[in-house]
């Protein structure tokens, strides 16, 4: 009895009446569901093991087994980047621009060679001419057509004839055509070295071809051809002292350049980038 009256009469305390229960939420029902049909098609999973199922496509050029030639020009091209290029080889990393180059070439389709069909075609109407009105005088001079070949070239070059000499920057091997931009430059001719010698074969209506040289060209073409001497020799002409120092090549590898990289950043404490 006194525990009683001492918590009715205790200050601070006060009796809280009993909240009332509350019902439970009811539960929420779920909507059935239309039973599935089984598939009646059955799943099999591929096994790629050997003798197995085929398996899908991807690509495996890294493992593959290139023919000898195509390993051959990758080892030479990273062989080219990775040993310093003396400036004699250099000058031929060099070629002329697209623009420049199209617009060459779009001239030298018009004085390409005749083929042994046209000449003997024209052998033929020459002579058919000629039967039919024996005083009449015929014509059986060849059209106008560049010169091509490394000898006919180099004949033209020291006879003066040669307006453009046109070399191709990948001949192998590069001997063939090394000394042609030095003797082009003793003789005022200017020259052009363009891609490539299948582009420029291509233009006289041959497989490949490594130099080809302008000797005349008609009266229409004569603004073209001056147009293009002069980017031409803005080019390779006048910067005939600059290509005769600068060195080639000496590139380092992804790898190489990121060895360095991490190298300098551990030296100096921060980010150093080549």
């Amino acid at each position: 009895v006194s525990v009683l009256y001492c918590e009715l009469t205790m200050p601070g305390k006060q009796r809280v009446a009993p909240k009332a229960a509350t019902k439970a939420a009811a539960p929420v029902k779920k909507e059935k569901q239309p039973a599935q049909e089984a598939s009646k098609f059955q799943a099999h999973p591929k096994n790629f093991g050997i003798g197995r199922d085929v398996p899908y496509k991807r690509d495996i050029s890294r493992f593959m087994r290139w023919p000898m030639f195509v390993t051959m020009q990758r080892k030479k091209r990273v062989l080219e980047r990775r040993l310093k290029v003396p400036p004699t080889l250099n000058q031929f990393r060099k070629a002329l621009d697209r623009s420049t180059r199209t617009e060459l070439f779009k001239l030298l389709k018009k004085y390409k060679p005749e083929t042994r069909k046209e000449r003997r075609d024209r052998v033929k109407a020459a002579s058919a001419s000629k039967a039919k009105d024996s005083k009449k005088s015929v014509s059986t001079k060849a059209p106008l057509s560049i010169v091509t070949g490394i000898q006919e070239v180099t004949r033209a070059i020291e006879r003066g004839k040669a307006k453009m000499v046109v070399i191709a920057n990948n001949v192998d091997p590069i001997e063939l055509v090394l000394w042609l931009p030095t003797l082009c430059r003793s003789q005022k001719i200017p020259y052009a070295i363009v891609k490539d010698k299948a582009r420029l074969g291509d233009v006289i209506g041959q497989k490949t071809c490594t130099v080809a040289a302008v000797t005349a060209v008609r009266s229409e073409d004569e603004s073209a051809l001056k147009g293009l001497v002069k980017s031409v020799n803005a080019r390779f002409a006048s910067r005939s002292k600059e290509l005769a120092r600068k060195w080639g090549g000496n590139q380092l590898s992804l790898r190489s350049r990121a060895s360095l990289r991490k190298k300098r950043a551990a030296t100096t404490g921060g980010v150093a980038s080549l």
